[in-house]
């Protein structure tokens, strides 16, 4: 039996929730707008971010691969020559350096791409919100 009165009480909850929201919801023509843009944001967000990981995951591959082959040419052989080692690990360093800096401007890159999508897509939701606003208070004066 007590579970009834748990499940009456979640119900009642729920219902207290749904009579909030009414208020917004009788909103929805003013924040429809608001709402698809912020999905639409997302959604673009996200495709960056994909995109600036495939190519930061291929950096990573190759300073994997080239570090392999550079361990591999500088530990085989019958005399080890100790300049040609530091030569070879200097120039995977700068490699990986250059591959860090790709890092950097890439993603500075995306995010001011965000950003400017993000602002340009808000100002034009704003718009279509004030519209829809200006167009529910003509009908309610009607």
């Amino acid at each position: 039996m007590p579970t009834k009165s748990v499940k009456s009480e979640t119900q009642e909850a729920l219902m207290d929730v749904l009579k909030s929201m009414r208020g917004v919801m009788s909103m929805n023509p003013v924040v429809a707008p608001q709402i698809e843009q912020f999905w639409k944001a997302q959604d673009h967000l996200l495709s960056e971010a994909e995109e600036y990981s495939r190519l930061w995951f291929k950096r990573r591959h190759e300073a994997a691969r080239t570090a392999l082959q550079t361990a591999r040419e500088t530990t085989t052989g019958d005399s080890p020559d100790p300049a040609k080692t530091m030569q070879a690990v200097a120039e995977w360093q700068r490699h990986s350096m250059e591959r860090m800096v790709e890092d950097a401007r890439e993603w500075f890159d995306m995010v001011s791409r965000c950003a400017k999508h993000v602002s340009e897509t808000e100002a034009d939701a704003i718009g279509e919100s004030m519209e829809a606003a200006f167009k529910a208070a003509g009908k309610s004066k009607s």
